[in-house]
């Protein structure tokens, strides 16, 4: 009787200790399962969210993103010059950016290292560059457009050190009116420095002393895009810097595509 009351007292333990081991797995799966849920929820994409509501803007979007990524590349590759560059990095310069006219290096006492192409159509004298006031410790890279009867050039100055001192300047230059080339519309696209002067589009006879007579001071002063008129037309505008240079891309208002008396 007693080996009978201690089989059904074993059979009972066991019969609880299954149950617990069941409630436990099941509480163990569900832990798991939200566990899985908070840290991947199998998240959906939602492809419905087009791009740039207003169409001013993504008309302008369209135009100058590809002549901006052009120069932002550029910019880039050169921030990462700290010392003067081999034959290597001039090699890889004019196989990345093509479309510059070149570059040069000076050292502190404005004396030409290396020019490439030896020969340049637009002259330039570098001695201003390094008489330069400011700290080139403190300034990764200077740009400004020079106007000539050749034509306009952007350069963009970096300086180079070496133990910490500053030793010269590492020059690249293009013609600005080049980076129409990467506009998929450049008669559609126009590019300014309105300090400067410089008007450039993909269009012929284009009345550029119209543009030239916006007070762009004031729109600069107060925003960095909007839209202004030009005659019975608007156009949609946004400014940009290379490095310190204020440049602005232009187009034409989608709602005035249509105007016969239009610029462009």
């Amino acid at each position: 009787m007693r080996f009978k009351n201690s089989v059904r007292f074993i059979a009972l333990f066991a019969f609880f200790i299954f149950l617990m081991f069941a409630s436990g797995c099941e509480y163990g799966s569900k832990v798991w399962h939200d566990a899985q849920e908070a840290v991947n929820p199998n998240p959906t994409i939602d492809l419905s969210t087009g791009g740039i509501e207003d169409a001013d803007d993504n008309k302008l979007a369209i135009l100058f993103t590809p002549v901006d990524e052009k120069i932002l590349s550029l910019t880039s590759f050169l921030s990462n010059i700290d010392s003067h560059p081999n034959e290597d990095w001039f090699r890889l310069l004019f196989m990345r950016f093509p479309w510059i006219s070149g570059v040069f290096t000076v050292d502190d006492e404005a004396s030409i290292l290396v020019r490439l192409p030896e020969q340049s159509i637009k002259p330039f004298k570098p001695g201003p560059l390094v008489e330069y006031e400011g700290d080139w410790s403190e300034i990764k890279m200077k740009s400004f457009i020079n106007y000539s009867e050749f034509g306009p050039e952007m350069y963009l100055c970096i300086p180079f050190f070496k133990d910490a001192d500053f030793k010269g300047l590492v020059v690249v230059h293009f013609d600005p009116r080049i980076l129409l080339n990467f506009c998929p519309d450049p008669k559609k696209l126009v590019i300014m420095q309105p300090d400067g002067g410089g008007v450039w589009t993909g269009v012929e006879n284009f009345n550029k002393e119209a543009f030239l007579k916006i007070d762009w001071d004031a729109l600069l002063d107060e925003d960095v895009s909007g839209v202004t008129r030009v005659g019975e037309s608007r156009f949609v505008w946004l400014s940009r810097y290379i490095s310190d240079t204020q440049i602005v891309y232009v187009t034409k208002a989608v709602s005035d595509e249509g105007d016969e008396d239009a610029d462009f």
